[in-house]
């Protein structure tokens, strides 16, 4: 069962940041062991959490954007995990299946993502759920970014 994080729902905070320990543990990026008390503190912030049986199995950690262009919602995924319990039994497709639903009853326009061009797990699973990368499908649109602090 794939729920949306409620921001009042001290289970919620508790099982994401169990999760996010994990999740530390085999980062390759340092993360901040603050880093669920800050999510709670973003208005912008959406999140998901899959149970298998009751038991926290994995996260979604989304942003709410918007398209100016189509007046509609838009949700970036920025971090997907599923607990090491839980690989490899199709628990990766179920999470996001869980946020896309949410987006289509809430309206959205599209959601978004990163994936780092040498994790191919996480691309078969993303293409599995239909999305592609939009380099190929909006010919002449790129995405720039910029650090602001390194």
């Amino acid at each position: 069962m794939v729920i949306c994080i409620e921001d009042n729902n001290p289970k919620h905070k508790d099982d994401l940041q169990h999760l996010y320990l994990e999740y530390s543990e085999i980062s390759e990026t340092k993360i901040d062991v603050n880093i669920v008390d800050r999510l709670f503190e973003l208005p912008y912030f959406t999140g998901f959490i899959l149970y298998i049986d009751d038991k926290p199995a994995g996260f979604a950690v989304c942003y709410d954007g918007f398209s100016t262009h189509r007046c509609k919602h838009v949700l970036n995924i920025h971090d997907v995990m599923i607990s090491r319990l839980f690989q490899g039994s199709g628990h990766g497709k179920e999470l996001l299946c869980g946020v896309m639903d949410f987006c289509r009853k809430h309206d959205y326009l599209k959601i978004t993502l990163e994936v780092d061009d040498d994790n191919i797990a996480a691309q078969k699973l993303y293409h599995s759920c239909g999305f592609e990368d939009y380099q190929v499908v909006l010919k002449g649109l790129l995405h720039w970014q910029k650090y602001l602090h390194e």
